[in-house]
């Protein structure tokens, strides 16, 4: 019993049973099966039960070949429960270097018992899908595209990482530089450097999307490159090919590596830095991308390499790394930041408080100011940039594109009020005033200003909340509530407080009453004296 195997114990189990049930004999039975009648009395006298019992027993008293690792596997599961067996043998192949050698179905069935064990099922994910090209000779073409993910930090937050892959592609052999700002020509021109040195030459030919990172502009199939990617174009020696719009399948083979290191090389992985994600990428194309067979050819693409490497073209360029572009600011408290001695507009929000931070990176190709969400490098704004100094550069619909006047008239509230946060009674009304009376906004706040200084600041707040709760958006209305307002804290004894209870006031005197129609005629006629 103790030298059958997992496997035979079953089929043994399930002949046994079958031949049972056809009335052959135990003698007839053993025959059959080429084991003793004693072999064959013990199995019929087993009931389901204890058979289940002797499975289990067998296959715990066996020595799993990935036992030690169990724990490791458990945690990329919890962490990813969408990791494939074979996304999960790449990992044990990254972290354990003297990994012993098992086979794929070993990996796979270690899988599966670690997720029927620790009740972690698989959550399905979109599979790649892969385009049919046509086949071309060795060296003679290669693929680019980009794409991005979010990665959980080690410290439990979350970064947004960039990067761009090529493909040639008669072998299938991938490259992809990874980097945590946006592309820029600069950086596009950089990736395809270490592209080129990766591969050891470059194809005649390299294909892409028509990215604003490459073009500048297209007319009826004439292409204006930028001036970063046309130098180093012209310098290289390859010819790029744009595609034309929305058509997937003549560059289908580099977009389906982009959802391959999507889903196999980042998918559960934590971002630590970029010096390591690059490097782990390295290891990652050598363990699995490029020594896996193609779904597509079904060849190995570094077998397939070994043919084209020798007819890629000469690759001599030298380029340093390009320095860090994206560099962190400060917002300041009107929903703007400093830039080189200039002043440029934010969204109105931006402003979270102290220590609000946004990421600045100067894209050189077009001149322009790209700023950035530090969080999830989730695009915020852009401005052109201003040669002088000393300048208010706008963007219509930010709180920076404001005059000054406006400004400092917030300013002034906020300071007084002390009220910075978006959802403060301040901040909300001020936004209502301007979605109601977007034209006066400027005069509204100007008055405001003017008027609640002259207040202390527990009057001001409970005028505040009188325009807020009336829905007073009108500057005439404004002044003529906060006169009312004066004249009944002047005609109440000192001893009172500026806001008192309703039981109070209303045993003590009655406010003078005033039509309604006033104040329609106020709000309906002209808001600008």
């Amino acid at each position: 019993m103790t030298q059958l195997n997992l496997i035979s114990i079953v089929t043994m189990w399930g002949k046994i049973n079958e031949l049972s049930r056809q009335s052959l004999s135990q003698m007839q039975i053993a025959l059959k099966l080429g084991i003793s009648r004693d072999t064959v009395r013990r199995y019929q006298r087993m009931t389901e039960k204890e058979f289940e019992s002797l499975v289990s027993s067998e296959f715990l008293r066996r020595k799993r070949k990935l036992e030690a690792f169990e724990g490791f596997i458990k945690q990329l599961l919890q962490d990813c429960p969408s990791l494939s067996a074979a996304q999960v043998h790449d990992r044990l192949k990254e972290h354990y270097p003297d990994l012993p050698e098992v086979s794929e179905r070993t990996v796979y069935n270690t899988v599966c018992l670690v997720r029927e064990r620790e009740e972690l099922p698989k959550v399905p994910e979109c599979g790649r899908q892969m385009f049919k090209v046509p086949d071309c000779e060795y060296g003679e073409k290669a693929q680019v595209d980009f794409g991005e993910k979010i990665l959980r930090t080690s410290k439990g937050g979350q970064v947004k990482v960039y990067f761009m892959v090529m493909a040639l592609q008669r072998s299938r052999y991938k490259f992809v530089y990874l980097q945590n700002t946006p592309f820029t020509s600069k950086t596009t021109v950089y990736a395809h450097h270490l592209a080129f040195r990766y591969f050891g030459g470059m194809p005649r030919k390299v294909i892409y999307d028509q990215d604003r990172k490459m073009l500048v502009s297209e007319n009826f199939g004439d292409y204006v490159m930028t001036g970063e990617f046309a130098k180093y174009v012209s310098a290289a020696g390859f010819e790029p090919v744009f595609c034309m719009p929305y058509d997937p399948a003549s560059k289908g083979q580099s977009e389906a590596v982009v959802k391959y290191v999507k889903n196999n090389f980042l998918a559960g992985r934590t971002y630590v830095n970029m010096d390591s994600l690059n490097e782990e990428a390295i290891g990652w194309l050598s363990r699995t991308a490029n020594a896996k067979a193609n779904s597509t050819t079904r060849l190995i693409p570094a077998e397939e390499f070994k043919k084209e490497q020798p007819r890629l073209a000469h690759y001599a360029e030298a380029m340093d790394e390009p320095e860090m572009e994206a560099r962190e600011y400060s917002v300041r408290k009107d929903n703007t930041l400093l830039y080189h001695s200039n002043f440029y507009s934010l969204p109105l929000g931006t402003y979270a408080g102290q220590g609000t931070k946004v990421m600045v990176v100067r894209n050189v190709d077009n001149n322009e100011l790209e700023i950035y969400d530090p969080k999830d490098f989730s695009l915020i704004t852009r401005h052109r940039v201003s040669p002088f100094r000393g300048q208010f550069i706008n963007k219509d619909g930010h709180a920076g594109s404001r005059n000054r006047d406006i400004l400092e008239s917030e300013r002034i509230l906020r300071t007084f009020f002390n009220e910075w946060a978006d959802d403060s009674l301040l901040s909300r009304f001020l936004k209502e005033l301007h979605d109601n009376r977007p034209r006066y906004y400027r005069k509204s706040v100007t008055v405001m200003a003017s008027l609640m200084t002259d207040y202390d600041k527990a009057a001001a707040h409970r005028l505040l909340e009188m325009f807020a709760e009336a829905k007073v958006y009108n500057a005439n209305v404004m002044r003529e509530m906060a006169a009312r307002q004066a004249d009944r804290m002047e005609a109440q004894p000192e001893r009172r407080p500026v806001v008192a209870d309703a039981a109070v006031r209303g045993a003590d005197f009655t406010p003078e009453q005033r039509p309604i129609s006033e104040y329609d005629d106020i709000i309906n006629g002209e808001e600008e004296k």
